[in-house]
């Protein structure tokens, strides 16, 4: 079990260290004209969304083995490979992009948006994400590998989601908690994030694929 909480936390920094995800959520608690249901709604799309995606993705050793083909350890390392190689493309392709992350345009219109529509992003933000899905996919295909029964898959599956959603959900619950005080130092961080956020994309890249890649290699 400790073995596949390790690994599953490498995955969840790949979903935790995304200003795609923790910018939105700033917006929609400094922003939005329902700041505590709409940051509650966004945050529960989110988590709610990642875990789904890891929970189908935790099927696919149980279909491959239906068929007799089911996957061996090779397999499994070989998905870590691949998924710290693509970490690694992504880190190369964000490093030659130019300029700072820009928000999502749908936060022009923040101050309008309702609760079902935060829900609704939060849930567009993980899907449309090639890298959040990757992350998940990754997740779900370890579990499902790794022996372990229900009670444990769920635990392993509510670890990994809520780790990985922690950096958008801390700043929401933060904010539903003491607003009045943390509302400056939540716009500082927005703004540094902005700033900041690509370099921080490109080392949790860099760094997660080459655990991902070393931890594959050695399982061959």
């Amino acid at each position: 079990m400790l073995k596949i909480l390790g690994e599953l936390t490498a995955l969840a920094a790949v979903v935790a260290i995304s200003p795609f995800t923790i910018i939105p959520a700033l917006a929609l608690v400094l922003h939005s004209a329902r700041p505590r249901s709409t940051g509650l709604a966004f945050i529960a799309g989110w988590l709610v969304s990642k875990a789904a995606i890891t929970v189908l993705f935790l099927q696919v050793p149980r279909l491959l083995h239906q068929i007799d083909r089911a996957p061996d350890e090779a397999v499994s390392a070989w998905v870590r490979i691949v998924l710290g190689v693509l970490l690694l493309v992504a880190a190369v392709w964000q490093w030659r992009r130019p300029g700072q992350i820009e928000s999502p345009r749908w936060l022009t219109r923040i101050k309008e948006i309702t609760p079902a529509w935060a829900a609704v992003a939060g849930v567009a933000l993980t899907v449309a994400n090639p890298k959040l899905v990757l992350a998940c996919a990754a997740a779900g295909y370890a579990i499902g590998t790794a022996g372990l029964g229900l009670g444990a898959e769920t635990v392993a599956v509510v670890y990994f989601a809520l780790l990985g959603g922690s950096s958008a959900a801390v700043p929401i619950l933060a904010y539903a908690v003491a607003s009045n005080r943390i509302d400056p130092h939540l716009e500082r961080f927005r703004v540094w994030l902005q700033r900041r956020g690509k370099t921080l994309m490109l080392v949790s890249f860099i760094v997660v694929g080459a655990v991902l890649v070393f931890s594959g290699l050695r399982a061959l």
